[in-house]
């Protein structure tokens, strides 16, 4: 069904060309999708919302958006108002240069910030990758305003390892081309993309959600935003800096938490998390077989149901 509400009118044609191509894949989702903005310490951050009961706020990934959340809103806006916010930076969120920012305090300053412009006091977050670190992070920092905490695929911030090809693009020169060289064009671009990082079986990927990336891709500043942030995640030498990795933070955290996690994930084995979740006071795991990155993006409902069993609990 097409979205509730559009948050804006832009007069930037590549954003009005994102909207459409959003409201075109929202039309695939069997639950009322609102697309909405809210002012956080001056900035425009946009989110997708649905649902009418307790809060339920959805972090994306490095290089995705919130629509990458709409297969599970189904799912979860029978429970939850759920919401996913474009993170500054993507979508139709505002322009955001992380050249000089703490993305660790900055990570959680906007998600608390939005919370606080929704009137949300405290909620369950759902992560995945960077939006899982974000996601530990909050918990972490801010465990008053963190109920519960569900990371579907290998979020970052629980080893400094990265894979090769991606440590790659912390290079400073290396890095910004790696990034340009390889936004795609077309879907069949994007389609490869993700069966090489987020799916193992892209069978159940829709194009629909991938012109909705490429369309994002096109909007002003996008890439120069994902590039300031990555360029100040780590080092090629030393993988991912140590200031964001929560591994043994966590020990102390009685937040309850879950990882769901595929054997096939592009940046780390399950063998990662396991004794994270095994050294938490209320960690568990849940291990997909034959799932990658973005499991609830591969044919199966595995990750699906195990996401909802436990934030429904």
């Amino acid at each position: 069904m097409p979205l509730a509400t559009r948050a804006l009118a832009s007069p930037d044609p590549a954003e009005a060309a994102y909207l459409d191509a959003l409201e075109t894949y929202a039309e695939s989702v069997a639950v009322d999708v609102a697309s909405r903005a809210a002012d956080v310490d001056g900035d425009r951050v946009h989110y997708l919302e649905a649902g009418d009961g307790p809060p339920l706020v959805c972090l994306h990934g490095i290089s995705t958006s919130a629509a990458t959340w709409l297969p599970l809103f189904e799912a979860l806006a029978e429970e939850f108002r759920v919401v996913a916010p474009d993170r500054p930076g993507r979508g139709l969120s505002a322009s955001k240069d992380y050249a000089d920012v703490d993305f660790r305090e900055y990570g959680v300053s906007y998600v608390t910030g939005l919370m606080d412009a929704l009137d949300v006091a405290s909620t369950r977050l759902l992560g995945s990758s960077l939006g899982g670190m974000q996601s530990l992070h909050c918990q972490v920092d801010h465990p008053e305003r963190v109920d519960r905490t569900c990371l579907v695929g290998a979020p970052a911030g629980l080893s400094r390892t990265i894979p090769w090809a991606f440590r790659l693009s912390y290079a400073p020169k290396l890095g910004p081309w790696l990034f340009r060289r390889n936004v795609a064009d077309t879907v069949a671009e994007a389609r490869e993309q993700w069966r090489t990082v987020n799916v193992v079986d892209d069978g159940a990927l829709p194009d629909a959600l991938l012109d909705v990336e490429l369309a994002g891709e096109r909007i002003p500043g996008q890439t120069e935003s994902l590039i300031s942030l990555n360029y100040h995640a780590g080092t090629v030498r030393g993988g991912m800096h140590e200031k964001f990795v929560v591994r043994d933070e966590l020990r102390n955290s009685d937040v309850p938490t879950r990882f769901v996690w595929g054997t096939e994930d592009f940046f780390w084995p399950p063998a990662v998390g396991r004794p994270v979740a095994d050294a938490m006071p209320s960690g568990e795991m849940v291990v997909l077989d034959d799932h990658g990155h973005t499991p609830w993006l591969e044919p199966t409902t595995k990750a699906r149901d195990a996401v909802r069993e436990f934030l429904v609990d």
